[in-house]
C-alpha cells in the first residue's frame, strides 16, 4: 500500500509548528537567561570591595558591566572628579568592564585655601 499525499501532509504540520512554537520562544529564553546574569552580578556588586594591588598600597577596582564612574565614587567615598582625575579621564570617557581604575583616597595634608585667602587674591586680581 502506498500513502496517499495527504497523509504525509498531516504528518508534517505538527513537526512544523513544534519547530514554529521553539522559534517564537527563543526570545523569551534569551531574556530570561539575560536577565538571571545581570540579577546575579547586581547581588555581588553590592558586596564588592577594591582590589588591592600587591606591589604597592594603591587601591585598583574592575569596571563591572553597569558601573559607571560616578557610581563607583560615590561607593568609595571619594568624588568623582578625583576618580576621574586619577585615572587621566574625562567626564564623557566610556569605560569598560575589566578595566581598572585606581581608587587613592584623598590626602589629609591637602591644604584647601581658607575663604578669607580666596577673597584677598580676588580682590589683588580684579
Amino acid at each position: 500500500m502506498t500513502r496517499s499525499p495527504s497523509r504525509a501532509g498531516r504528518r508534517a504540520r505538527p513537526h512544523q509548528s513544534r519547530s514554529l512554537i521553539a522559534l517564537a520562544a527563543l526570545p523569551f529564553v534569551l531574556v530570561g537567561i539575560v536577565a538571571s546574569k545581570l540579577a546575579a552580578s547586581s547581588k555581588r556588586r553590592r558586596n564588592r570591595a577594591p582590589v588591592d594591588s600587591a606591589e604597592s598600597d594603591v587601591a585598583l577596582y574592575r569596571v563591572e558591566l553597569g558601573d559607571t564612574v560616578s557610581e563607583i565614587a560615590i561607593r568609595h567615598g571619594l568624588p568623582t572628579a578625583h576618580v576621574l582625575a586619577q585615572n587621566g579621564l574625562s567626564w564623557k570617557t566610556p569605560i569598560f568592564p575589566g578595566q581598572m581604575l585606581r581608587l587613592d583616597p584623598i590626602p589629609d595634608d591637602l591644604e584647601w585655601p581658607a575663604a578669607e585667602t580666596a577673597d584677598r587674591l580676588d580682590r589683588r586680581a580684579g
